[in-house]
């Protein structure tokens, strides 16, 4: 009985408990990548947000590239960009004010198996145009990711 359960302990070290954080060398090669669009409208009358519905939608391939330790990446014939992944994990959560906007961010970026990826963007918004008009609105951006190579 012992040791079934010292295997057991072993194994789920071994495994660990799901590591779903993406690292530059995970990102290494090239990506068939899915990116949508989604916002919804505040409903005032029912005070909840209405579903989602889809504003665009795109698909593009995506390669990332270690030059010098600096994590590079390249989306087809556009010029090549870097990715500072602690920039991105340390910014997960943001807030602030834009005009007349307050915002919200909420940002995820997840491992979801060896060959996917996916990094999800949703953005509340609570903007004031005058004394009477108060426009609450939400964005969701979604890309995700399945390695070529």
């Amino acid at each position: 009985m012992k040791r079934i359960i010292l295997i057991s302990l072993v194994s789920l070290i071994l495994t660990g408990c799901g590591d779903d954080k993406v690292t530059k060398e995970y990102l290494v090669g090239e990506w068939d990548c899915s990116y949508e669009e989604y916002e919804s409208k505040y409903d005032s009358k029912f005070k909840e947000y209405n579903a989602y519905s889809l504003k665009s939608s795109e698909h593009f391939k995506q390669s990332y590239k270690i030059v010098d330790d600096v994590l590079m990446s390249k989306i087809a014939d556009k010029d090549a960009f870097e990715v500072v992944l602690n920039k991105v994990y340390s910014n997960l959560n943001l807030e602030g004010k834009t005009d007349n906007c307050n915002y919200s961010i909420k940002r995820d970026l997840v491992k979801k198996a060896n060959n996917k990826f996916s990094w999800t963007e949703e953005t509340f918004f609570d903007c004031t145009f005058d004394k009477d008009s108060i426009d609450k609105f939400k964005t969701k951006r979604e890309r995700i990711c399945t390695r070529i190579k």
